[in-house]
């Protein structure tokens, strides 16, 4: 690994990129941060082991503002950050995808923001999806940018296992609040976004800037559009996880927990899910009230640590019950999206 060194700044800002073989649309990237009408940051870009013109592109950079850090190895984007973020000096930490675009006074919007609210560890902001090299229906951008934007901030933390909360790209956060949860877990090569928001939420709230500040480049050939399988598996691996660390690391010990839910996502579970658990035990009853209320009566007589419920038709009716003996949603019972096909 070798290094561009610029400036000898002290910063209250850093940004971060990570890029691998992003000659496509590195420079707009990186030009839309230098850009920024904010400019007192220092930025740093990970090459993570780019065998495309990314190494030619970063090198031509002169701005002072900017430090290349050359991998010679394609470690992960997960690791790339890590590494980006460990070198920053900045006490705020902003990422930007190699690909996306920030719109030109993100980065103030953002600090201004985040530094009026501090209940907030992160921030993020409302996107606006764009297509790259290929052609898009208009349609779908539309579908994608609703998926981050319709999501409501006053239940981020309600959805802390269910959800991600904010694009990633336009993450905004403390680096204390970065370290303090371990930063980005390397296991994790699509969902490690997911993973580090669910565990943000213990160092504070995680908040969005009301406004668009970030165009979103929506690929249909990324790894997280073409293999939806497994994506989804890495979440929920990200999900149980989370939940162990956060909700059950006193017990020093891998906790027992129940899955209710229907035949098909009890089957989804164990053919893709149970042999990369490692962080919990898990028991299974098909989501009927029979086993509803078998499921209280394991809790109560300690028998599970824990009732996790498949998001479902019948997933309210569930939680409704629980609620009324008195367990609470977060703390003893936890909702997750789990697919009801294998395919």
């Amino acid at each position: 690994m070798n290094q561009t060194v610029g400036g000898s700044l002290s910063m209250e800002l850093s940004v971060v990129t990570a890029v691998y073989n992003g000659e496509a649309h590195l420079e707009e990237a990186v030009h839309s941060i230098l850009n920024q009408t904010l400019n007192d940051f220092e930025y740093i870009i990970v090459n993570d082991g780019s065998n495309d013109r990314t190494r030619e592109i970063l090198d031509r950079l002169t701005d002072p503002r900017v430090k290349v850090i050359h991998s010679e190895m394609n470690n992960g984007a997960a690791n790339a950050l890590n590494t980006g973020i460990h070198e920053a000096r900045g006490e705020w930490i902003a990422l930007q995808d190699a690909d996306d675009v920030s719109i030109e006074h993100r980065l103030q919007r953002q600090l201004d923001y985040i530094k009026s609210h501090p209940e907030f560890a992160a921030v993020g902001a409302l996107i606006q999806c764009i297509s790259g090299e290929e052609s898009i229906d208009p349609d779908f951008l539309k579908m994608e940018s609703f998926f981050f934007n319709a999501k409501d901030p006053e239940r981020f933390r309600d959805e802390q296992f269910y959800s991600t909360p904010i694009c990633h790209g336009t993450g905004f956060f403390s680096k204390s609040a970065f370290q303090n949860i371990g930063g980005y877990d390397p296991n994790f090569k699509i969902a490690y976004d997911y993973d580090l928001w669910s565990r943000m939420f213990e160092e504070g709230e995680i908040g969005r800037v009301p406004e668009i500040l970030y165009q979103y480049r929506v690929r249909t050939h990324s790894l997280a559009h073409t293999n939806r399988i497994e994506t989804t598996c890495e979440v929920l691996l990200s999900t149980f996880k989370s939940i162990v660390k956060v909700k059950f690391g006193h017990l020093n010990r891998i906790p027992k927990l129940l899955l209710l839910g229907s035949q098909k996502e009890i089957a989804f579970y164990k053919e893709k899910i149970a042999s990369r658990n490692r962080y919990s035990e898990m028991l299974f009853l098909e989501q009927k009230m029979s086993a509803i209320k078998k499921a209280y009566s394991l809790y109560r007589f300690h028998k599970i640590d824990g009732i996790v419920l498949a998001s479902n038709s019948q997933a309210d009716r569930s939680f409704r019950y629980f609620v009324s003996k008195g367990l609470s949603f977060g703390s003893q019972v936890f909702k997750v999206w789990i697919p009801d096909e294998l395919s």
